[in-house]
């Protein structure tokens, strides 16, 4: 695990066993929660999700990467984390056709807002008990989601996923809805302790040709990967 510093915002960068700088890699990103907020970057290595999802690394893998939002929500720091995304995908172990993006509660309207913004970047996004504005669900249509909610959350009303997933499906998306009845905002300590998620997740390839930033709205659906 590498800590490392991008015009002010810190994240931390974890590679899979085995890590050859002249390989192409998948890149999940990881968008942490509020109660991970603060100076102290330790807040982030120490995060179950977080931790859960390094956990996998060596078994499916592909690199890591983690911004630490300091205060605010990620809506706040948007312009700074699209930088930072800008330029971490273009570094030449990054198969830019495998860009996955995830997170929870706060992180999971994180991962619905920078989704909406660049669909053009990432190859699937895994939402998990956020929300957000259902008008740029247009810009989704494309983009295979699978988006997570418990019932019992008193953090996150379920309601915010239920109408992002049906705002994209509308407009002729597909994003996957999955709730869980007996399970409350830590939902996504059971999503990401699950085998299937990560391998739904990178399952999924962007066209390589896809160069949106006119129109993200016309992103292509990505193309199963046939070892999944």
């Amino acid at each position: 695990m590498e800590e490392k510093v991008f015009e002010g915002m810190t994240y931390l960068v974890s590679y899979p066993v085995g890590f050859q700088e002249n390989k192409k890699y998948p890149l999940v990103i990881f968008l942490h929660g509020a109660g991970t907020r603060g100076e102290d970057i330790g807040k982030l290595k120490g995060n179950k999700a977080y931790v859960q999802i390094q956990a996998w690394q060596d078994t499916k893998g592909f690199i890591l990467l983690a911004p630490h939002c300091k205060k605010g929500a990620w809506n706040e720091w948007m312009n700074l984390l699209i930088r930072l995304v800008s330029e971490v995908r273009e570094l030449p172990y990054i198969d830019e056709t495998h860009i996955h993006l995830t997170g929870n509660s706060m992180g999971g309207y994180g991962t619905w807002e920078l989704s909406c913004l660049r669909p053009d970047w990432f190859a699937s996004a895994m939402p998990i008990c956020g929300g957000g504005i259902a008008a740029f669900a247009m810009n989704l249509t494309n983009l295979p989601i699978r988006t997570f909610h418990g019932l019992c959350d008193t953090v996150v009303d379920p309601i915010e996923s239920l109408q992002m997933a049906k705002a994209v499906n509308l407009h002729g998306g597909h994003a996957e809805l999955i709730l869980f009845p007996e399970l409350g905002h830590n939902c996504f300590y059971t999503v990401y302790s699950d085998e299937k998620n990560y391998d739904w997740l990178l399952s999924f390839t962007a066209p390589q040709d896809r160069d949106l930033t006119e129109d993200p709205s016309l992103s292509r659906y990505g193309k199963k990967r046939s070892n999944f």
